[in-house]
């Protein structure tokens, strides 16, 4: 029995050992892939924090660029430098400037006073009654867009500060109380266009279909560039469906040389009635402007929205930036 207990003894004892080394292979493969994971953490942060300040380099570059422009004409149109399209620039660190780059950095800037302003939606005529005609502006530009009108009124609603909705659509509290889940109306001005989709019903499909045509900006008299605006946004300004967005190779080769249409040309365009409408809406001159700036630093990727705007000294500074998003 002996023999028989020993060997017993010695299984007992080998088990106990290949559980310990289990056990420590488990531990030591554990410590190695949370000191892993760390190093991969403090790496993103690094790179996260290193593509942000290439962005605030590209952003101080436009603006600076923009304000050079604007110093020489106050029109903004399409054909000038700041339009044009950049290709990417190769990042290389001051320190090993013979080096192969570590990146690339790319921007563009887009002219928001193009855009329709979802925020003149707000605006109050001197009497304190809501302006109409930024309604009919935007009802026409959602019919453009192959949309319902109807969202122009409930966009209102989502901006204005009452709580009275509007005739015959229109949405308040009462209406965004009774969806899972449920919120409040905005009441307040919009900081970005995508508070469209909080619209109930409006969802994305919708708001890709509209997005090139909107922007939301800080003011609620935003007039629109027709230097700069898309051909729908004309067409709607005009209040002559397929003007402008029949022939849009035309409204390119148009801009190639300086601002088309020019105010004179869609004065006789419009018409006498139509531009006693919308003659204080429109402008050739621009104050807003989205600066993107995409940096790719290895396998990372970031992307920076700046809006930029020009101020009343001519300079232009940044009011809003927003990451990964419009």
């Amino acid at each position: 029995m002996r023999p028989a207990a020993a060997r017993r003894q010695r299984g007992v004892a080998m088990i106990i050992a290949l559980v310990i080394v289990a056990l420590a292979t488990v531990l030591a493969w554990k410590v190695g892939f949370d000191s892993f994971l760390e190093r991969q953490r403090t790496l993103a942060i690094l790179s996260v924090e290193q593509a942000m300040q290439f962005g605030l380099g590209a952003e101080a570059l436009a603006a600076d660029v923009l304000s050079r422009q604007l110093q020489q004409t106050p029109q903004v149109n399409l054909a000038q430098p700041w339009a044009q399209a950049s290709p990417a620039i190769p990042i290389t660190p001051a320190e090993a400037a013979d080096g192969p780059p570590i990146g690339t950095l790319q921007g563009s800037i887009q002219d928001m006073d193009g855009r329709f302003n979802l925020n003149n939606l707000g605006h109050l005529l001197p009497n304190g009654t809501e302006d109409p005609a930024p309604l009919l502006l935007f009802q026409r530009l959602l019919v453009a867009a192959h949309l319902e009108p109807k969202w122009a009124g409930i966009a209102r609603d989502w901006i204005d500060a009452d709580h009275t909705p509007s005739q015959p659509y229109g949405a308040e509290d009462d209406v965004y109380t009774r969806l899972t889940p449920p919120y409040w109306t905005g009441n307040w001005p919009m900081t970005s266009p995508t508070e469209l989709m909080a619209l109930p019903g409006f969802g994305r499909n919708r708001y890709l279909a509209i997005e090139p045509y909107v922007t939301a900006l800080p003011t609620a008299i935003a007039k629109i560039n027709i230097c700069t605006a898309p051909a729908l946004v004309l067409d709607s300004l005009a209040n002559l469906p397929g003007e402008y967005s029949s022939d849009p190779s035309a409204l390119t080769a148009g801009r190639k040389s300086g601002c088309f249409p020019d105010l004179s040309t869609f004065q006789a365009t419009v018409g006498p009635a139509t531009w006693a409408q919308i003659q204080n809406m429109v402008t050739d001159q621009g104050s807003y402007f989205r600066l993107t700036t995409r940096v790719r630093l290895g396998t990372a990727e970031f992307t920076l929205y700046s809006l930029l705007q020009r101020g009343s000294d001519g300079k232009v500074v940044p009011l809003l930036r927003s990451f990964g998003t419009l």
